[in-house]
This record gives structure tokens, C-alpha cells and sequence, in this order.
């Protein structure tokens, strides 16, 4: 039996995560553009959004958001993560002022929940940027002058291509490459080859190559089904030998969605693993007993979601968006 979640605090939580970080998450205020699509996302599954943001808080999100586009100038334009240190015209600390595609990614995903059309989004400047990010092996990095390289970023750039409808910053073919190298000798999907596999990984690899239309390209899918599949004790663990964590609800829980292994989940195990992480303040902590944080929330409810989708609005396991609003959206380009 699957039991049922405080909806009522959890929606709380995430308006309350909106206007002001609680104080164990003070650190993620640098990133503060993932931390509003996380809340965004949550009450979205929650299908509280619309009752829970006024037209004017709509309109002031959008434009913070638009705010941290940088223009299309130096190697690479699209979103910065917040604006901790000010307006991106003024601000003299490289770091903080430089567009990665997580952020972009974040931006893109939140403006759709807030429904805004990017008609003020500079979908060329971005395409363009990340040709120069995908590197020869196939992967991508975040922004120049990073060594940071791995599937996170595959996904972000073919996140981003999926949601402008424009792959032309994309080489298909290579990134297909460097996640099929990625397969683990165990079914698994690993940061690069050789590695432990790891259930990030998984998701990242199998999201970007159903996005790209490829999921053939898994070396051996039925392998890659097993291997997530027995990530299951109760909740999903992301290695083996691990406790569960219930981030996992979302990345091996929608990573089996996208694999058609749904009916080989014992959903309630996982529904009541969720359960017992609940804060009784709202939200989701990563174990039983512990603080809760937006990621875990956030990503706890969409796993969530897809134990009882009877009850929740369908959510996208490929772009972590509900399906409601890529629908609109599709609408909106056939008519642009």
C-alpha cells in the first residue's frame, strides 16, 4: 500500500525555500537558480503552483530570472547561478558571473514553470556556446576553464537542445560515444570509463540518449534495467553498498521509468521509505530523522510521484518537468 505524503507542508516548505533559504542551505544561495527550479518542480508535482505564486510574483520570478542571462559576448553566454553578487553588469568576480549550462538548464526548466514563452531567451547564443564546451571525447564541460567533465553535463546540454528544439550545438554521435563508454562491466553507468557505477550516472546517460532518441545505444539495456533495479532495499541507494537516500526516488526511480521497468519496482517499499524521511516541518531529508533540504524535497516528491502517478500530475523523468507544461509549450513553438 502506498501511503500517503503531507502535501499541505511540503508545499509550505518550498514556498517558504522560495523567499528564503533555510539556515543548513545558506551554502547553495550561489546556486540559488537550481534551488528555485527545485522548489518550482515541487510544487509542481504537488500541482500547487498555480495557488501558491500571484501573477506578480510570477512576473518579478521571470524577470530575476532573465536578469542572470549573460549577454552574448566572451566564450560562453546562457545563465548564471543567482545573483549573490550582484547584477551581472557590475559584478567583478569571474566565478560568479559566468553562464555554465547547469544553471541554463535550471533557468530554461523554471521559466517554463512559471510560463513564460524564452521568447527572451538568446536561444542562438546559447547553441552556439556549447559547441565550444563539447569537447573531442563526446562530453561536455560546464564553462571554459573547468576540468570538471562527465554525463552531468551531456545531459544539461541535451536538456537544453531538447527544451529550444535546436540540436545544432550538439554532436550526437560523439556524446552517444562517450556514454556508451560509460557502460560498466555490471550494467551500471559510471563518470567515465573504468569507474564505480554510479546511480547520478545512470540517470544522466540514460535521460541524455532517450532525449537524443538512442536508448538502442546502450550496450546491453536489459543489463542497465538490472543493474537499477537491484539498487532497490526498500528505497533506491545510488551504489552498491550503500544505505537507501531518497534523492535516488527520482534518479534510479526515473531511470527504471525510461527503461519500461515500472512493473518490476516494489512501489510501496519505496513510497514508504519516502514517507519515513519526511520533516515535520515539510520537505524531504536525505535519511530518516535528519534536516530536510530543497534537493531532496524536491527530488523525494517526483520519485514520489511516480509510485502513485494516479494521484499526481504526470512528471517528464527526462526533463524533471511535468508533462502539462512541455505540452504547452510544444504548442507555443508549432505557432511561433
Amino acid at each position: 500500500m502506498v501511503v500517503d505524503l503531507e502535501l499541505n507542508a511540503h508545499a509550505r516548505y518550498f514556498k517558504f525555500c522560495l523567499n528564503m533559504l533555510p539556515a543548513e542551505a545558506v551554502s547553495q544561495d550561489a546556486s540559488r537558480m537550481t534551488v528555485a527550479h527545485l522548489c518550482l518542480v515541487g510544487l509542481a508535482t504537488l500541482d500547487r503552483l498555480n495557488d501558491s505564486l500571484s501573477e506578480t510574483q510570477r512576473a518579478s520570478m521571470v524577470d530575476w530570472i532573465y536578469e542572470q542571462q549573460i549577454p552574448r559576448a566572451g566564450a560562453y553566454a546562457g545563465f548564471r547561478g543567482g545573483s549573490l553578487f550582484g547584477p551581472h553588469s557590475s559584478c567583478t568576480y569571474a566565478p560568479a558571473n559566468s553562464a555554465n549550462l547547469a544553471a541554463t538548464y535550471s533557468a530554461l526548466c523554471s521559466l517554463l514553470l512559471l510560463g513564460d514563452s524564452l521568447s527572451r531567451v538568446d536561444k542562438r547564443a546559447i547553441t552556439s556556446a556549447m559547441r565550444q564546451l563539447q569537447l573531442e571525447s563526446g562530453t561536455f564541460v560546464p564553462h571554459p576553464g573547468t576540468n570538471e567533465r562527465d554525463p552531468r553535463f551531456i545531459y544539461c546540454a541535451c536538456a537544453i537542445s531538447a527544451i529550444l528544439d535546436d540540436w545544432s550545438g550538439v554532436d550526437k554521435d560523439a556524446a552517444t560515444r562517450y556514454i556508451a563508454e560509460c557502460s560498466n562491466y555490471d550494467g551500471g553507468m559510471t563518470q567515465a570509463r573504468f569507474q564505480e557505477s554510479h546511480g547520478g550516472h545512470l540517470y544522466c546517460c540514460v535521460a541524455s540518449l532517450s532525449l537524443m532518441g538512442r536508448l538502442d545505444a546502450l550496450p546491453d539495456r536489459r543489463r542497465t534495467l538490472k543493474w537499477a533495479l537491484f539498487r532497490q532495499s526498500g528505497g533506491y541507494h545510488g551504489r552498491t553498498n550503500k544505505v537507501p537516500d531518497v534523492c535516488y526516488s527520482f534518479w534510479i526511480g526515473a531511470a527504471i521509468e525510461m527503461l519500461g521497468g515500472h512493473d518490476l519496482v516494489d512501489l510501496g517499499a519505496v513510497a514508504y521509505f519516502i514517507r519515513q524521511c519526511e520533516a515535520d516541518i515539510g520537505g524531504l531529508a536525505k535519511w530518516p530523522g535528519y534536516r530536510p533540504d530543497p534537493l531532496h524535497a524536491s527530488l523525494g516528491i517526483v520519485g514520489y510521484s511516480f509510485c502513485c502517478p494516479e494521484k499526481f500530475p504526470r512528471m517528464s523523468p527526462e526533463l524533471l518537468l511535468p508533462e502539462s507544461v512541455l505540452e504547452a509549450h510544444r504548442a507555443r513553438q508549432t505557432q511561433t
